[in-house]
């Protein structure tokens, strides 16, 4: 398998699948796909739970499954909402990062999508429901710009625009706060940022989406 990430700040994804070799995306991401390669819509797997949770994020309960059936090379391309953050789960701790809901675009391999209702985000501003996405390949997330990443050490602290943020490793979960500031407020950055505590690695938006 070969992807390669095609265009500059707007950046679709292109992948070159050998004989009998997997792609997983979501079923609106699809830019096109050569004859040869079967197209399989999966049903998530997570329970009545699991997708009422789903629904709710505005999320769509189906996967899609693309093989290629043929014995050459054949190739396929998708997009998210602007751009595509890829993100190797095999490097992170737990293999699991934590999202916005809606991030997740496409992936190398089989991952698990979970959703779950998250206080601290919430009020940080990232939202209510945030997805957990676990798994042994590489992850892509929609993005805008060229994405920022920050390896915050141990004892390091960084405060994030809510707005900027596309995720983090998940062990991170609980080295994440709402920050209070009036000062943030009068200077258009809305009352809360996301204060964040390392050790770990996030992800950023590189383009003020407030604007």
């Amino acid at each position: 398998m070969n992807v390669k990430l095609i265009g500059n700040d707007l950046k679709c994804l292109q992948v070159e699948l050998e004989y009998n070799e997997h792609f997983y995306c979501e079923k609106a991401a699809l830019i096109y796909y050569e004859e040869g390669i079967q197209s399989t819509l999966k049903v998530l797997d997570k329970g009545v739970g699991g997708m009422i949770k789903r629904k709710l994020s505005g999320e769509s309960i189906f996967l899609v499954e693309l093989c290629n059936m043929h014995q050459g090379l054949k190739k396929l391309a998708l997009a998210g909402h602007s751009g595509l953050l890829p993100v190797n789960l095999k490097t992170l701790p737990g293999g699991a990062i934590i999202c916005r809901a809606g991030s997740y675009v496409a992936s190398s391999d089989k991952v698990d999508v979970d959703f779950k209702l998250n206080l601290t985000s919430f009020i940080g501003g990232t939202g209510l429901l945030m997805q957990k996405i676990s798994g042994y390949c590489t992850v892509f997330l929609d993005a805008i710009g060229s994405p920022i990443t920050l390896d915050i050490k141990a004892g390091e602290t960084v405060y994030i625009d809510e707005k900027s943020f596309i995720c983090m490793s998940a062990h991170m979960e609980n080295q994440a706060s709402p920050h209070f500031s009036g000062t943030n407020l009068l200077g258009g950055e809305g009352l809360s940022m996301l204060k964040v505590t390392g050790p770990g690695i996030v992800y950023l938006n590189s383009v003020n989406v407030h604007m």
